[in-house]
């Protein structure tokens, strides 16, 4: 086959563009296997090796267990960890490689196990865990990774089971403070107790 004039001009124009779009695509994908025999597999900056995109780790038999997300070597947007089954085990959000945002663990079936929210790498606010059925089991307040405010725990029929407030001692840890109540599972009132730095005496008892 000859190439005309023209056919060959094109061709060298593509081949130009082509290597023009090769040298500004800054990102290149590497792998390598962990001590573990999981390949991990990234996206990094092909001038520093920085780690810019998108990083999967897989088990030896190349099931997915891992995907996260980096900017400028830090993680940066969801972070997902599989189940062996495939199903999502948990989903954390970062920025500036702190975890920040909604944090959610799952049970294997895919129901959700645990919300939590995240502050520039603390727990802080509302934490629910749930039973297997998905009913709620506790609600909490959080404040730097430490229980701080009111509680409630529940029977998996819905009904209440315990109810009071934590607070920080001195060491930071979060006690029983205050008013405890308890409910047997059709919701009746069993026990009230007064708690001062976790320790509760029993004021009232069905």
């Amino acid at each position: 086959m000859q190439f005309t004039y023209p056919m060959l001009r094109l061709s060298v124009v593509l081949l130009l563009v082509f290597q023009a779009f090769c040298t500004q695509n800054p990102i290149e994908t590497t792998e390598t296997k962990n001590d573990r025999g999981q390949l991990e597999r990234w996206q990094r900056r092909k001038d520093n090796f920085v780690k810019e995109g998108l990083f999967q780790r897989f088990s030896p038999e190349g099931v997915l267990l891992e995907e996260a997300h980096y900017l400028a070597d830090s993680l940066d947007g969801e972070r997902k960890y599989f189940f062996p089954n495939g199903k999502v085990e948990s989903i954390e959000r970062y920025q500036n490689n702190k975890i920040h945002g909604k944090f959610q663990a799952f049970y294997e079936d895919g129901q959700l196990k645990i919300e939590q929210d995240f502050v520039n790498g603390a727990l802080n606010g509302l934490s629910i865990r749930y039973y297997p059925s998905g009913k709620i089991q506790e609600k909490v307040m959080l404040k730097d990774n430490v229980e701080n405010g009111p509680f409630s725990e529940y029977h998996e029929n819905g009904n209440p089971k315990t109810e009071g407030t934590y607070a920080p001692n001195e060491e930071g840890d979060g006690l029983e403070e205050g008013e405890l109540k308890e409910y047997d599972e059709t919701g009746q009132l069993i026990r009230i107790a007064d708690c001062k730095n976790g320790a509760c005496l029993t004021r009232w008892k069905k």
